[in-house]
Formats: structure tokens, sequence, C-alpha cells
């Protein structure tokens, strides 16, 4: 396997276009075209860039010479990508605790669903560590949207109550407040979809 070989399996590797690629390292993407076809190497630079983007050494980029030991050896590796699988579930487990049971248990279940979300959050951080690489985008979109929920309900209600007249039906007070909680979260929802694909 030469240069060329290695180039374009790290970036499929890495689920990369070679669009993606080319604007990642400042060239064109007839210029990685080159690059894997062998009709060009590139420079220095270049290959100190791609490197860093891969995560590998140049001289296994260059040579295919691999370090004595991995940065991210199989097993890590596994326990990450099941910590990114344990986190989501986790948060979702919050968010149902924290609103099951019965009146008296809310604060208690609020509680207890909110340390069940730290926790959750924890574990994909975690697990980006173990696995030497950013956490895949669909447990951070459940993330996301699991745990904005309870910390959103909490400030909507509060400021339903300053906001609106408190001498307005009850039905549509309650409508009022649900239609705000649910147009800021399907917002920061959007906003979060569009910021997490950006970084990936």
């Amino acid at each position: 396997m030469n240069t060329a070989q290695r180039l374009q399996q790290l970036r499929k590797e890495k689920g990369m276009s070679q669009e993606e690629l080319a604007e990642r390292l400042g060239v064109s993407r007839q210029a990685v075209s080159k690059w894997e076809s062998g009709q060009s190497s590139p420079d220095v630079e270049k290959i100190v860039a791609a490197s860093e983007l891969f995560g590998v050494t140049t001289d296994w980029l260059l040579k295919g010479v691999r370090p004595a030991e991995e940065p991210a050896p199989a097993r890590r590796k596994l326990a990450g990508r099941i910590l990114f699988a344990a986190s989501p579930a986790l948060v979702a487990a919050g968010l149902f605790l924290a609103h099951t049971g019965r009146q008296e248990l809310r604060p208690f279940a609020a509680c207890a669903g909110f340390a069940a979300q730290a926790v959750g959050l924890a574990l994909y951080f975690i697990g980006q560590t173990l696995a030497g690489e950013k956490g895949p985008f669909w447990a951070a979109w459940l993330d996301l949207a699991g745990v904005v929920p309870l910390p959103l309900y909490s400030l909507t209600a509060r400021a339903a109550i300053v906001l609106l007249d408190t001498e307005m039906p009850w039905e549509t007070f309650k409508a009022l407040r649900g239609a705000a909680f649910w147009l800021v979260y399907l917002a920061l929802l959007a906003a979060g979809f569009f910021l997490l694909r950006k970084r990936k």
C-alpha cells in the first residue's frame, strides 16, 4: 500500500468525502483526487496536516511504518462506542424518570432524573476520551434532545407565570405555555442540529 492508498483508506474510514478532506486541508477537491490516484503527491505541510487530522504518524502515512503502540487500541475504541450508545439511553431514562411517579414524589424524581442525565453526558465525554475521536453525531443529537426538555420546561413555566395574564382561563394559559415550550425546544434542536453537523 502506497501513500495515495493510505490517504484514501484513512479518508474513507473517517466517512469523509474528497470535498470535505479538501476543505479541512485547505486545498481543492481536484488536488485530493490527484493525491489518491497517485498523479501527484501532497507537500510536507499537507502531509503533517493530514496526519494530525487522521490521528496517525507521518511515518505511517508516507512509509506505512506504524508506531510501536497504537494510540487508541481496539478495546478502548470498543469501550468508547459502548459508552456512546449508553449515553443517550441514560439521558432518556433520566427524562422519563423526572416525569413519572406520584405528585408528592416529583421533586425527588426530578432530582434523580437530572442526576441520571448528568451521568449520561459524562459517559459521552468519557467515550470520546477512550475512543480517541469525536463522538458520533447521532449520540450527541439524542443527548441534546433528551437533556434540553427538563430545564427548558421549568424556565418556560416560570416565564409564562411572569409574562402571561394570570387571570386568563387555565386551559388557555396551559396551551400558551406549552406552545412556548415547543417553539423554543424545536428552535434549540434545529440550532443544535446544524452546529453538530458543522462540528463533524
